[in-house]
């Protein structure tokens, strides 16, 4: 009879550890990952081994000399954004051609280590911005520093390990949503190393039902009869090199402003977009790409057509919605008529915009890659891809750990 028992209780244990070994077989090793195939290896991610979280990636063409002689040719540095446990949050800068550089940390406007998630980073190289959470922060190089613009000054610091290693917030602006990105779009994809009128920076929040809910009035059913659940910013770059000039954005004329409200930048349009969206970027060829993930399940890199999106051609009655901020962004930003009552469609720096959709009537194409995608940039029409999979906290768990930057072109053979 024990001897029965013990049979039972062995076959029954072995069935498990068959069982067990099948789905972790199927679980790491059961996804080919055919859209992946083509993608392209770029930089490695660096800070993996010291608990580093990588969230956001921009990149800003220049070239770096140490005093008349050139220290780094022109070339593409990489900016990647990462939290830690118990560190204060990093910058880590990467040459395309010469490869790693080294890091900066971050500090708060009261000059104490800056410890936020800064999932989204971009940079026109005048200007850094960071955003966490429901706040954008700013940084910018000032004229007595010696640093001819704050890209240069996080490469040059970054490099010198004998110098101070941090880079200071000077300014922050509420994001009017839980900020999960930022994109800045360079209209010349970096031809020329001034800012344009023509440029934007794109600031977006992040949905997920039960845990990561956005306002209700972000969640719209778009033209093409699906359900949206979060918005995207567009914002105007301000050119000026004044000293005045705190957010790097076209902001809200001040007779619309509360005393105390200080610089706003002023919302030029609203994208509404998907669910679990962690990066946003446009292409100088007309793609817009979402990059959504959360948890172990496969990233989606969706592409959509971006002149549809902005001009509604498809269906010009109802692409453009009007939304009303009052609510939110008059809460946030204190923006006011000169007689104090909230702003009409008649005011010049109005608070009512327009709505654009990405939806299936603008989609293209899906790709499904690894998990645990995050922030993505442009460069050349080739948009850059980063992942979170290599870090400590998730690469036991994941199918695949990555621990570079990938690359494709949307919708084309790369």
């Amino acid at each position: 009879m024990k001897h029965k028992k013990l049979v039972i209780t062995l076959s029954a244990v072995l069935s498990v550890t068959v069982l067990l070994a099948i789905f972790i077989t199927i679980w790491f090793w059961g996804d080919e990952y055919k859209d992946f195939d083509d993608f392209r290896k770029e930089i490695q991610i660096e800070g993996l081994a010291d608990g580093a979280c990588p969230q956001g990636i921009t990149n800003v063409k220049a070239e770096i000399k140490d005093g008349t002689q050139t220290k780094y040719a022109l070339q593409n540095f990489f900016f990647i954004s990462a939290y830690f446990k118990n560190k204060p949050s990093r910058i880590y800068v990467t040459g395309e051609k010469d490869g790693f550089i080294g890091y900066v940390t971050m500090k708060n406007t009261d000059g104490s280590d800056y410890t936020g998630h800064c999932g989204g980073i971009a940079s026109n190289g005048a200007f850094l911005w960071i955003s966490s959470d429901d706040t954008v922060f700013v940084a910018k190089t000032a004229s007595s520093s010696g640093y001819k613009s704050i890209a240069e000054e996080i490469i040059k610091k970054a490099a010198d390990d004998s110098g101070e290693k941090s880079v200071a917030f000077s300014y922050s602006f509420a994001a009017n949503c839980n900020a999960s990105f930022l994109y800045y779009y360079d209209a010349d994809d970096g031809a020329t190393s001034s800012p344009s009128s023509s440029d934007k920076l794109y600031l977006g929040e992040f949905y997920r039902k039960g845990n990561y809910e956005t306002a209700k009035k972000h969640r719209l059913t778009t033209p093409g009869g699906d359900y949206n659940t979060a918005f995207a910013y567009e914002y105007s770059i301000n050119t000026s090199s004044s000293s005045s000039n705190n957010t790097g954005l076209s902001c809200i004329s001040s007779s619309y402003l509360s005393e105390d409200s200080g610089d706003v930048p002023k919302i030029q349009k609203i994208i509404s977009i998907t669910a679990e969206v962690q990066g946003f970027a446009r292409t100088s060829d007309g793609k817009l790409v979402l990059s959504q993930s959360y948890g172990l399940k496969n990233s989606t890199l969706s592409v959509y057509d971006w002149s549809k999106i902005d001009t509604g051609t498809y269906t010009t009655s109802i692409c453009k919605t009007y939304f009303e901020l009052n609510d939110e962004y008059f809460e946030y930003s204190g923006v006011k008529t000169a007689s104090g009552a909230p702003a009409t469609t008649n005011n010049t720096d109005k608070a009512i915009l327009r709505v654009y959709f990405a939806d299936s009537q603008t989609h293209i194409k899906d790709y499904s890659i690894p998990c645990m995608s995050e922030g993505i940039c442009v460069s050349n029409d080739r948009v850059y891809v980063l992942f979170e999979s290599g870090a400590k906290k998730y690469r036991t768990f994941v199918r695949q750990i990555l621990e570079n930057v990938y690359s494709f072109i949307p919708n084309k053979n790369n």
